[in-house]
């Protein structure tokens, strides 16, 4: 993936004196979400599974950015590494829950671990992560939560898992600035189409490609999602909580975004309608 050339749009202490945590910080999205984080003046921890990955981009996001980027490591499903990880991040007071994956299938073929994998990790990890630090910005002085999720509300065909649970994460949130406002802000943004290493990988090279009829008729850059983020969590939405963000080219106003090639669903075409 090319280095994004958009100048950074911020104060460069914007953030200045605030401690960021984000999930799966070590690539794609991720990545672009703590550097934004970083040339905004805060302390980011990049947090995930693979030691490797982690350390190698806090290293070069350091070195981008002039700022304090450091890594730990973390599996969202699992809450005693959940809890560890809050243990050794009692100060932080933006938490960036960006970790999260899925595989395109249709719903009919899924199996039964295949659904349990995908709700675990993007909806009981995220949860995970939520009231584990969610209680220690209650306990302390406050903080900010956005949760980085994905196009809901018109339907996301070949993916059905990951929009049952993203979905259920934007309720979560919607819920918890009633319970844990004025103190904690949480809100959630929703990318749409970007071509990342992980989109590359995860879907054929058909889908995200038509972009006709969309009013921003491309697909959108990390710094997009990094910069929505960035704005969530600052002073500059300080009277802002409980909502979702699309970052999406307005291509939800098409209705859904399918994570299949067209022509996946011919026997759409070959039933009778409903009864």
């Amino acid at each position: 993936m090319t280095k994004d050339p958009t100048p950074f749009p911020f104060s460069p202490d914007l953030l200045a004196g605030r401690k960021a945590l984000v999930t799966g910080g070590g690539t794609g999205l991720g990545r672009a979400i703590a550097s934004g984080l970083a040339q905004a003046g805060a302390d980011v921890v990049i947090a995930a599974r693979g030691e490797d990955v982690v350390s190698a981009a806090a290293a070069e996001l350091s070195a981008e950015t002039g700022g304090n980027v450091t890594h730990d490591l973390v599996d969202i499903r699992n809450l005693e590494t959940v809890e560890a990880l809050a243990g050794r991040h009692g100060d932080v007071d933006i938490l960036v829950n960006n970790a999260g994956g899925q595989f395109p299938q249709k719903a009919r073929d899924y199996s039964p671990n295949g659904w349990r994998s995908v709700i675990d990790l993007n909806l009981n990890g995220t949860w995970n992560m939520t009231q584990t630090f969610g209680n220690q910005m209650l306990d302390g002085d406050g903080g900010s939560i956005c949760q980085i999720i994905a196009i809901v509300g018109r339907g996301m065909p070949g993916i059905a898992h990951s929009g049952a649970a993203r979905a259920g994460v934007a309720e979560l949130s919607r819920t918890l600035a009633f319970e844990w406002g004025p103190k904690v802000r949480i809100n959630c943004v929703a990318p749409g189409a970007f071509h990342t290493d992980g989109w590359e990988a995860t879907y054929d090279p058909k889908v995200g490609q038509n972009f006709t009829g969309v009013p921003l008729p491309h697909p959108g850059r990390p710094s997009d999602i990094a910069n929505a983020t960035v704005f969530m969590v600052s002073p500059a939405a300080a009277y802002v909580t409980g909502e979702v963000l699309y970052v999406d080219g307005g291509h939800v106003l098409q209705g859904p975004i399918s994570a299949l090639p067209k022509g996946s669903y011919p026997e759409r075409d070959e039933q009778p309608s409903g009864r």
